[in-house]
Formats: structure tokens, C-alpha cells, sequence
């Protein structure tokens, strides 16, 4: 029997899931659990063409609770997505239980380091960018953020899922060991407060 073998059009289909549907259904008992569900639907769909049994199983895995920050959560949807794939070809050490232990394990560290680099630097830097442009009477300033935002978040996002894919939770402990993470978090504060600080002169 052939190896399956995820497609990236099946990857693009559950990337742009969670991009769009991250907190479908959202609720204080489920919280993203369905957005998640919803993002893993077409690579399961792929992988179990053949067996509705198998899919209904494997969709059953993604029912659990699951919350982390959207941005950088994409990496464990890749993750998983390499799981799935390696079940799907009878690993024997890859079940529900082991994917579930897994997401609730990354789920924690990935929302502090995400909201701290994203919801805590990233955004208020563009806004603090936009809103002075805003100010100065510039209508493409909300435009602009708007753009730049999803560029970000897709292209950041993107990558982030195929490096989750490729190369599974050892992706995870490379970007946190490499500094990549520190770094940025550095230089953004920095430029962060010189924006600051520039606000606070003219205004």
C-alpha cells in the first residue's frame, strides 16, 4: 500500500481554516475546540478518503478542549497534521490519546509566548504607527494596519504550520531554544518605545 502523503492543498485548505475559523463556535467550555476541528476536517478528509470509519475516529480525537493564541497556535495544527498523517500510515505509537497529550501539552507554553510577541508588542506597535498616522489625517492609515496584519499573521502563520509539519514538536524546541523568539520580543520592545517616545513629543 502507498504511503499517504498530506497535499498542499489540503494543507492550504486547513491553514486557512484556522486562520479564519480559530474561534468558531467559540465558548467558555469549548473554546477554539471547534475552530480546531474545523482546520483538521480537510486533512483527515484526505487521509481517510477510503475509510469513513477511520476519519470518523480520528475527527473524534479533535473534540477535546483546546485554546492557545491563534498566531503562533498554527505550529501545533502542523504538528498534529504530521501526527494524523503518521496514523493514518499505521504508526503504532500514534493514537488519540497521544495527539490530545500532545496539544494539551503545547498549548500553554505557545499561548504565553504568543501573546506575549503578538497581543503585547506586535499589535500595539502597528497601532501606536497607525493611530499617529490616523491622527496626522492619513484615511489609509486603518487600511494599511489592516493589510499589513493579515500579511503578517498569514505569512508568520503559514510558515509556522509546515514547519509544525515537517518537522513536529522538535520545531516547537528549536524556535524556543534557538533566541529567534527572545530576539524578536527584544527588538520590537525596543522599537516600541521609541515609537512611544516619539508620540509623546508630539503629542
Amino acid at each position: 500500500m502507498a504511503e499517504k502523503k498530506l497535499s498542499k492543498k489540503a494543507l492550504n485548505s486547513g491553514f486557512h481554516r484556522w486562520y479564519y475559523g480559530n474561534l468558531t463556535c467559540f465558548s467558555q467550555e469549548h473554546m477554539q475546540t471547534f475552530g480546531y476541528l474545523c482546520s483538521m476536517l480537510p486533512l483527515c478528509k484526505e487521509l481517510y478518503a477510503d475509510d469513513p470509519d477511520k476519519m470518523a475516529e480520528s475527527m473524534d480525537t479533535y473534540r477535546t478542549f483546546f485554546n492557545t493564541e491563534p498566531q503562533l497556535g498554527a505550529i501545533i495544527v502542523g504538528v498534529t497534521a504530521g501526527l494524523e498523517e503518521a496514523r493514518a500510515n499505521g504508526a503504532e505509537d500514534v493514537d488519540g490519546e497521544t495527539i490530545n497529550g500532545l496539544r494539551a501539552g503545547l498549548m500553554g507554553p505557545i499561548a504565553g509566548v504568543g501573546d506575549t510577541l503578538w497581543q503585547a508588542v506586535v499589535i500595539p506597535l502597528m497601532l501606536a504607527i497607525f493611530i499617529g498616522m490616523a491622527k496626522d489625517g492619513n484615511v489609509f492609515a486603518p487600511i494599511l494596519y489592516s493589510v499589513l496584519f493579515m500579511a503578517l499573521y498569514n505569512g508568520f502563520g503559514y510558515w509556522l504550520l509546515k514547519l509544525g509539519y515537517e518537522k513536529g514538536g522538535d520545531a516547537i524546541l528549536d524556535l524556543m531554544e534557538s533566541g529567534i523568539i527572545k530576539k524578536v520580543i527584544t527588538a520590537a520592545s525596543t522599537l516600541g518605545c521609541a515609537v512611544m517616545g516619539a508620540l509623546v513629543c508630539n503629542y
